[in-house]
């Protein structure tokens, strides 16, 4: 083979060209580095060294009244952690199955199987919410590959009082009650941490690369709820439904503050602990029925038909009609439930005294100018929805539904629906709607929006909302004079003996027939036993202090009379003492 032969000029010259070649080469890739893909090589470099950390909001806390200025704790943020593994960082798989499984034990959430089912993952949840100690014991374990990071989760210092108000939030963020409502408020804004890091990936606060937003913890809210009258309502209705026999299915209770609107109490039995939600076989326990469960509320709702024709002038309290136990309205026949009774030339007095229907319906005439005329059906719907609210939504701060007004403009809103709902049949509301109404009807005609937000915590100080506005006028001062002088006289009565001496207390009652599911049709062995009262100090022109509403629900026939009215009687004695309201002698 033959070598070429360079001379030593020739070497000479190639020794030149050899350095600058070099040169050239390495400017070559200088300038692509530097110039061309200076920004993917500055990405690169930050992957390594500039790290991102989520700052994890606090979710807002929950408390209640205690008294008129102190506040106690409903729902707590306690902390804890998460545990997790990198697979594809884990020299020993064996190892640290052993030992975690040993630390965790049922708190582990998933599988090993599943866990090394991909070795190329690099995050795997296997433990959630485990306490300080078993985070510890992770932590002292030293195992390559796990990892722990801290969280928090709801706590109940009052345990499960107003459960089915205060809701819960899931693990995947699905929120029922205050929780659910009040979500955005409560959640508060993650903030974001970019910074330099050491080999071990701690931040350094140093550089033109740290970059920091803080979070915005979500709000502390207080409800309007007395922790003292919540507990009181929650015990008589557990007290009431466990003596019934198995009589009564379902209790619910609303205690609120007619001048104002501020709800002192919302309370459901049978109800549930938050704490461990889950853990619910019937759904139903979650709901609050005060707010979320529509029903006909039958003779309660005669308070607002009576108030209407006050107002419009057509009937006054010392007006008669004849009573004969039935009335015909159209082709249906419509009877009181005690048919025989107080027969003859009666006054509206004594007809809602003892809760007649023919006086309700009988009213109903009086604004028709004697018929139950579209022009009478109009103004009793227009009272209904538009004066007094009903059938809608009051804004109050949870979940409710709308219920249902049928209007005259409809085929089915004829004069039997009307005649029907003037004693609260053949229409479906709320508790809410209904003593949100009735509290303007004996607090001067004033309609405030209902609510259950009395402020926020600031820096560990209660900061009261502002007291609203009345949202309208419903009737006039004098109308609702009359009004709670009617009521006290149903109340003398009906079961006013055991009310503590030196009181204005007024109620009406109302036994409500439910729908049978299987044949559409009202039932004759299930009711639904109401009271719906106001109580105060027996001065002259005194206003009422609390507004109290009862519901229960029977597995046979309840009345309003005798097992709805005693658990009213308990509350609001309850109510003048805790109040302290001064007795007039």
């Amino acid at each position: 083979m033959n070598m070429i032969k360079l001379t030593r000029k020739q070497r000479g010259e190639l020794l030149k060209i050899v350095p600058v070649l070099v040169f050239l080469i390495v400017g070559i890739r200088l300038f692509d580095v530097q110039i061309l893909r200076h920004d993917d090589y500055v990405k690169k470099a930050s992957a390594v060294r500039v790290k991102q950390f989520e700052i994890l909001a606090k979710r807002g806390e929950i408390y209640m009244m205690n008294g008129e200025d102190d506040v106690t704790p409903l729902v707590l943020n306690e902390r804890t952690w998460t545990i997790f593994i990198d697979p594809s960082y884990v020299a020993d798989k064996n190892s640290v199955q052993v030992e975690l499984t040993k630390i965790l034990g049922d708190q582990m959430i998933t599988t090993w199987d599943k866990v090394w089912s991909n070795m190329q993952n690099m995050y795997v949840e296997v433990a959630k919410n485990v306490g300080y100690e078993t985070a510890m014991a992770v932590k002292e374990a030293n195992l390559r590959g796990v990892g722990r990071k801290e969280t928090s989760r709801r706590a109940y210092p009052a345990g499960g009082l107003a459960s089915q108000v205060v809701g819960f939030i899931n693990a995947e963020g699905t929120a029922s009650g205050i929780e659910g409502s009040q979500n955005e408020r409560l959640t508060g804004t993650d903030g974001m941490l970019k910074t330099v890091t050491d080999v071990n990936s701690i931040p350094l606060s140093i550089g033109d690369e740290h970059i920091e937003e803080p979070a915005k913890d979500g709000e502390t809210l207080v409800l309007t709820l007395d922790e003292n009258i919540q507990r009181k309502v929650e015990k008589v209705l557990k007290t009431a439904t466990d003596n019934s026999g198995g009589a009564i299915s379902a209790a619910s209770a609303l205690i609120m503050n007619p001048n104002s609107g501020r709800i002192y109490a919302m309370a459901n039995y049978p109800s549930y602990d938050p704490e461990r939600y889950w853990e619910v076989k019937d759904m139903s326990l979650y709901t609050n029925r005060t707010t979320e469960a529509a029903y006909e509320p039958a003779s309660v709702c005669k308070t607002f038909i009576y108030a209407a024709a006050l107002q419009e002038g057509k009937i006054s309290p010392d007006d008669t009609y004849t009573n004969n136990g039935c009335t015909d309205v159209d082709d249906r026949v419509m009877c009181n439930a005690n048919k025989t009774l107080k027969h003859g030339v009666i006054n509206f007095r004594t007809a809602l005294d003892y809760s007649f229907n023919t006086g309700s319906i009988e009213v109903l005439r009086r604004i028709g100018d004697g018929r139950i005329s579209k022009a009478a059906r109009m103004t009793m719907y227009n009272y209904l929805t538009d004066t007094f609210r009903l059938g809608k939504r009051t804004g109050v701060e949870v979940y409710e539904a709308t219920g249902k007004i049928i209007s005259p403009e409809e085929d089915e809103g004829n004069a039997v629906r009307y005649a029907n709902m003037t004693f609260g049949q053949g229409m479906s509301l709320t508790m809410v709607q209904i003593a949100s109404a009735f509290s303007s009807i004996v607090n001067g005609g004033k309609y405030y929006q209902p609510t259950l937000l009395a402020g926020t915590m600031q820096n560990d100080k209660f900061v009261r909302d502002e007291q609203k506005e009345a949202v309208s006028m419903t009737i006039s001062e004098q109308t609702s004079a009359t009004m709670r002088d009617m009521l006290r006289e149903v109340r003398s009565v009906n079961g006013g003996a055991g009310d503590l001496p030196g009181y204005a207390v007024g109620v009406k009652t109302g036994t409500a027939q439910t729908v049978d599911e299987k044949t559409g049709t009202y039932s004759d062995n299930k009711t639904i036993a109401g009271a719906l009262g106001f109580g105060g100090s027996a001065r002259e022109g005194a206003l009422p202090e609390y507004v109290i509403m009862i519901r229960l629900d029977g597995n046979k026939v309840l009345w309003g009379a005798s097992d709805a009215v005693p658990i009213f009687t308990e509350l609001s004695n309850y109510m003048l003492e805790y109040l302290r309201i001064e007795p007039v002698k």
